[in-house]
C-alpha cells in the first residue's frame, strides 16, 4: 500500500508528456548574406583577379566563399552596351542563403 501511494504521488508530480510538436527543434529562418565581388574578365569570359567590396554578415565568412566559387563564374563577353568585357572589371554581386 505504501508502494502504491508513493507512486501515485510520483505520478501527480510528474512533468506532463512530451508531445510531437514539442521535441521538434524550430527552424530558424534563413538568412540571405551577400558579396560583392570586383573581378577581371577573361577572354573566354571567366572570371579572375577578383576581390572582395562588401559583404554583409561578414563573420560568416561569406566573401571567402563566393572568391571560392567566382573561378567557376561565366559572364556573357558582350556588355549591355554591346561592348566586350574582356580584359575590364566588373563587380558580381554574389547572395548565398544561410540556415
Amino acid at each position: 500500500m505504501i508502494a502504491s501511494l508513493a507512486l501515485a504521488a510520483f505520478i501527480a508530480n510528474a512533468a506532463p508528456a512530451k508531445t510531437s510538436s514539442d521535441l521538434l527543434t524550430p527552424v530558424s529562418e534563413p538568412r540571405v548574406a551577400v558579396a560583392l565581388l570586383n573581378c577581371l574578365v577573361k577572354n573566354d569570359g571567366h572570371l579572375t583577379g577578383c576581390t572582395v567590396q562588401e559583404e554583409s554578415h561578414a563573420d560568416l565568412g561569406v566573401g571567402q566563399a563566393a572568391l571560392s566559387m567566382a573561378s567557376q563564374f561565366q559572364v556573357d563577353l558582350l556588355g549591355p552596351d554591346g561592348k566586350s568585357r574582356a580584359g575590364s572589371y566588373i563587380q558580381v554581386p554574389v547572395s548565398i542563403r544561410i540556415r
